[in-house]
């Protein structure tokens, strides 16, 4: 055991991480449409933080990724108000319904919303992220120089190419690198300086992040768990006991995180 290794230490010793920033980049609360999570409320997750030595989590409401955006994000909102150093809350907008959007996308920000989340398959069929009902979505994001955390498990890289080319404001997180066409992740994240690759996947390919720190792109990887969905202590050990460096794993835990998400 590397004795210096203080994320794999901690790990094995099954104590949270100390004296270092952890940022949970991908997360979630509520209930899916059609599958029960247990206790998928905010007092639960800053429980599992604080087990875990994760200082804040970002998240988005799963009921507004299913298309329930007014209820949802009203979930999300009231988690900031209660516990406003831990959590950062991306707004989710029905993207469906265009007339709806300028409203929703102003008053996230007076509710405290500081990101983006976007996921096609919650407005499929019909609706690409290329759709143009998305540019205003996009426009706003990039006027104020917001995060967007993008559900991609492959086949959407090539919708958001244009856009990541026409909004260079935008801190573009690509969720679920390893999920499918791995090269071309990680092509775009060595192409375009604003676009970053996350890692949260259910499947924890054996090697990804040593991979992806192999290929040069330590500076790009955010690390994410996609609770409530998968669990943060199985998603934190993917990177507490990838066989890279300390420093590594430092940027890709929270230093990254912190650079994307504009946090001081």
């Amino acid at each position: 055991m590397n004795t210096h290794d203080v994320f794999a230490t901690a790990g094995r010793l099954g104590r949270p991480v100390s004296g270092e920033v952890l940022i949970d980049a991908h997360g979630h609360l509520g209930h899916g449409p059609d599958f029960p999570i247990i206790r998928p409320t905010a007092e639960a997750l800053v429980a599992s933080m604080d087990r875990l030595g994760i200082q804040f989590t970002c998240i988005s409401s799963i009921q507004a990724i299913f298309g329930d955006a007014e209820h949802g994000n009203a979930l999300v909102a009231e988690a900031l108000r209660a516990y406003p150093d831990r959590f950062f809350g991306y707004l989710v907008v029905d993207v469906g319904y265009p007339a709806k959007v300028a409203a929703q996308l102003a008053g996230g920000i007076a509710a405290g919303f500081r990101g983006l989340k976007v996921w096609s398959y919650g407005a499929r069929p019909g609706l690409p992220y290329n759709h143009p009902n998305y540019g205003p979505v996009f426009a706003y994001a990039n006027e104020h120089a917001m995060p967007v955390l993008a559900h991609v498990f492959g086949p959407e890289l090539e919708e958001l190419r244009g856009h990541i080319k026409k909004y260079p404001r935008i801190r573009w997180l690509l969720a679920h690198i390893g999920s499918a066409e791995l090269e071309k992740y990680m092509g775009f994240a060595q192409e375009f300086p604003t676009v970053y690759v996350e890692l949260c996947l259910s499947t924890c390919p054996r090697g990804l992040v040593e991979h992806l720190v192999a290929a040069g792109l330590e500076d790009k990887v955010v690390w994410g768990s996609d609770v409530v969905f998968l669990d943060q202590a199985s998603q934190l050990g993917r990177v507490l006991f990838a066989q890279i460096p300390v420093g590594a794993k430092r940027k890709i835990l929270g230093l990254n995180a912190r650079k994307v998400l504009g946090l001081k």
